[in-house]
C-alpha cells in the first residue's frame, strides 16, 4: 500500500521513497507525492531520481508511477521525487475553483447533480443539470463564486466511512455509479460553503485561487450544461 503524501499535504513538493515493485519502466513506491489521475484530475508531472514521469495511476491502494524508457529500478532502491510545482499549484487553484461553482450552484441555484468534470493545465469543465443557463446567469454564478473566493473561506479535508457517506447522501454530487467503494472516502469541505466527496488536492483557502472566470457555456441537453473556467493569478 502507498502513503498518499499527497493527502497528508498538498503544497509538498519533493519526497525520499523506497521501491516496493518495480517491471522496469514502471514502479510502486512506499511514499509519493504525485498524484494519480481520478475524479477528473490529472496525474502529476516531475521526476523520480533522474528520470522523467509521465503518467501516474492508482492500482488499487498503490500508487503506479510510469517512467520514460530506460529507467531502470530495483525492489528496495532509495527514490527522490520532485513533481512539477507549477503545474501542479495551476491544478489545485482549477480543481478548488471547481467545487467553489459546485457550492455556489447548490446553494443559489439548487443544483444538485453533476456530471462530469475535467481538470486541465490551463481550464477546467464542468457538466451538470440544470435548466436555464444563459448569459445573466452565468454572469450571476461567476460574480458569487468570486464572492467566495474574495472572504476567504478556509478548504480541508478528511478521511471517513463508506457507512458515514450512506447518511449524508449531499455529499455525493455525481451518479451513485461513480464512486468506487474499495477505495478510501475523503470528505473535501469548503467553510460554509460545500462538503463533497472529493481525492483530489486542493489549496487551503478560497483566496489562493484567484479570479474565476467562465469563458464558454454550453448546452448539453434538455437538462445537461457545461461551462468550462479559467482561474486569474491572485
Amino acid at each position: 500500500m502507498t502513503r498518499f503524501l499527497f493527502w497528508e499535504d498538498s503544497y509538498r513538493r519533493e519526497f525520499d521513497a523506497r521501491v516496493t515493485w518495480t517491471d522496469g519502466t514502471e514502479i510502486i513506491l512506499d511514499a509519493t507525492c504525485f498524484f494519480a489521475s481520478s475524479g477528473g484530475q490529472p496525474s502529476d508531472t516531475g521526476k523520480l531520481n533522474d528520470w522523467t514521469v509521465t503518467d501516474v495511476r492508482r492500482v488499487g491502494n498503490d500508487v503506479v508511477h510510469t517512467l520514460q524508457n530506460g529507467a531502470h529500478f530495483s525492489e528496495g532502491d532509495a527514490v527522490r521525487g520532485v513533481i512539477d510545482w507549477d503545474r501542479r499549484y495551476r491544478i489545485m487553484r482549477l480543481h478548488s475553483a471547481c467545487h467553489v461553482m459546485s457550492g455556489v450552484l447548490l446553494k443559489d441555484f439548487d443544483v444538485r447533480k453533476h456530471t462530469g468534470i475535467q481538470i486541465y493545465d490551463d481550464r477546467a469543465r464542468m457538466d451538470f443539470d440544470m435548466e436555464k443557463l444563459d448569459q445573466t446567469t452565468a454572469e450571476e454564478i461567476e460574480a458569487a463564486a468570486n464572492r467566495i473566493v474574495t472572504e476567504g473561506h478556509e478548504i480541508s479535508a478528511k478521511i471517513t466511512s463508506w457507512e458515514y457517506v450512506e447518511t449524508e447522501p449531499d455529499l455525493k454530487t455525481v451518479s451513485g455509479e461513480r464512486y468506487d467503494r474499495s477505495s478510501v472516502p475523503r470528505i473535501l469541505e469548503i467553510a460554509g460553503l460545500d462538503r463533497q466527496l472529493d481525492g483530489g488536492t486542493h489549496v487551503s483557502n478560497t483566496r489562493e485561487i484567484g479570479r474565476i472566470r467562465i469563458v464558454r457555456r454550453e448546452n448539453k441537453g434538455r437538462s445537461n450544461k457545461r461551462i468550462v473556467l479559467v482561474v486569474e493569478a491572485p
